[in-house]
């Protein structure tokens, strides 16, 4: 969250640990288990039978690859045996604690799946392409091929809240400024529709200003990507009945509601997009994070509202449910599914689905930071939520000044009940690679990307 030229040849190193081809006849893993991380775990499992394994942290290095800070969203798939995970890094030349002229990067990892060591690591975005803030992230595969989606979370910096598609295995991308301008948590493929939709989530966390829940509508993913507004177009939600806003919603409670449309030219800069939402009547969120796919329903989403802002609806946050009408897109409707009021949570970031379950990361906001940011277990069969790790935090920072982010299911890539995860270690620094991507060149946040195993889950 709440955060010319060797670089082309440097950029391009895939770095791979050494290992023979015969080994992979029999047991690759022996012959080429892959680094780990020396580091202790940033995160403490807290569920029976939970565990975390550390793989990777800041200031790591792999052959000529280092790995940078505030590692942020992921997105993962197999290619062969082995895993493929892309890593955000939630870097900006206007964000603090981050290497000096370095923006948002992204890191590719090719991991060992039975060890979880990292055998090969490079970076497809290099942070020199003047992108700020890569936050949450998605990767789908759209007809074959796995896509990676993520957005800027500031503006008017960078490229002014905008966001990218990434073809996974090549590292090709496109900017999509069509989805909007503005402070993205994440942007997420719906599909099962005769068209082709993507969700986006507006984090802003300005006091006194909302956050909008946005839409992408076209006729096809090419349509989507292109941004041909004869094919396609923007929307943000409403609800149907001006009266019910958040501060009607209890939970368990429903608001119908409809996504409207936004031309481009409404949609040229950050300030003309919020003022044409903010006229069309868009529905006002506090503050809305990341949102995650379900796998149970075509067209059901869950997101979270952080909240933390004073005088808006929720203050320690909320996890909502979007139903999007499958015949008509534009027709959706949102669930009030957990509140902090009456729920064990508080401020709520990331999510990550699986088939049981949704995980819910908290940022701790002050006064809530006294106690330790958790990764809380919805169970999608009894409505129950138990907290299954926290981060550890290392005095004497507040329990709740570090943060996990990016979880996504990893179940049907590394076997049930394992998920994937980062840390933010807001209050640590560590050696990484400035502006040339060489080592060591530069300190930063610290880090760490884990391997998260929790039962049934």
């Amino acid at each position: 969250m709440k955060r010319i030229t060797a670089l082309a040849a440097i950029g391009a190193l895939a770095l791979t640990v050494a290992g023979s081809a015969s080994s992979a006849k029999k047991d690759p893993a022996k012959k080429t288990p892959g680094f780990k991380t020396a580091k202790p775990a940033y995160l403490v499992p807290m569920a029976p039978g939970a565990a975390v394994d550390p793989i990777l942290s800041a200031g790591d290095t792999i052959g000529g690859y280092q790995m940078s800070g505030i590692p942020d969203g992921l997105g993962a798939f197999k290619d062969g045996g082995s895993l493929q995970v892309l890593m955000n890094h939630e870097l900006g030349r206007s964000f603090p604690a981050v290497p000096p002229g370095v923006d948002a990067r992204i890191s590719k990892l090719t991991i060992n799946r039975k060890t979880h060591g990292v055998l090969g690591a490079q970076y497809l975005f290099t942070g020199q392409e003047f992108f700020e803030r890569f936050c949450s992230a998605t990767l789908a595969k759209i007809k074959g091929t796995p896509y990676y989606l993520t957005g800027e979370e500031a503006i008017p910096v960078g490229h002014d809240g905008s966001s990218i598609v990434m073809n996974a295995k090549t590292g090709a991308w496109t900017q999509t400024p069509q989805f909007g301008h503005f402070e993205h948590e994440n942007v997420v493929p719906v599909t099962g529709f005769k068209e082709f939709m993507l969700v986006s989530t507006e984090d802003n966390f300005r006091a006194g200003v909302p956050s909008y829940l946005f839409a992408y509508i076209a006729d096809s993913w090419k349509s989507a990507v292109s941004g041909n507004p004869a094919h396609g177009s923007l929307y943000v939600w409403r609800a149907l009945n001006p009266a019910q806003t958040g501060f009607t919603m209890t939970k368990g409670s429903t608001v119908r509601g409809e996504f409207v449309p936004i031309s481009q030219a409404e949609n040229a800069n950050d300030a003309t997009l919020k003022a044409a939402a903010t006229a069309k009547g868009a529905f006002r969120f506090s503050r809305l994070e990341d949102t995650a796919l379900a796998f149970q329903k075509s067209g059901r989403l869950y997101f979270a509202d952080t909240g933390s802002k004073a005088g808006e609806a929720t203050i320690n946050g909320r996890i909502y449910r979007l139903d999007i009408n499958p015949s008509n897109p534009t027709k959706a409707s949102v669930t009030l599914v957990l509140d902090s009021t009456v729920d064990d949570f508080a401020n709520p970031d990331n999510l990550g689905t699986s088939p049981r379950s949704l995980m819910i990361q908290e940022d701790r906001e002050n006064p809530n930071r006294v106690q330790y940011s958790r990764i809380l277990r919805y169970d999608f069969n009894d409505g129950s939520l138990t907290p299954v790790a926290r981060v550890n935090t290392t005095p004497p920072a507040l329990p709740g000044q570090w943060e996990s982010s990016g979880i996504i299911w990893a179940g049907n890539l590394l076997g049930g009940g394992w998920w994937l995860t980062s840390v933010q270690a807001h209050t640590l620094t560590a050696p990484q690679p400035g502006p040339t991507l060489a080592p060591n060149s530069s300190t930063g946040e610290d880090g760490q990307l884990d391997a998260l195993f929790v039962p049934n889950s």
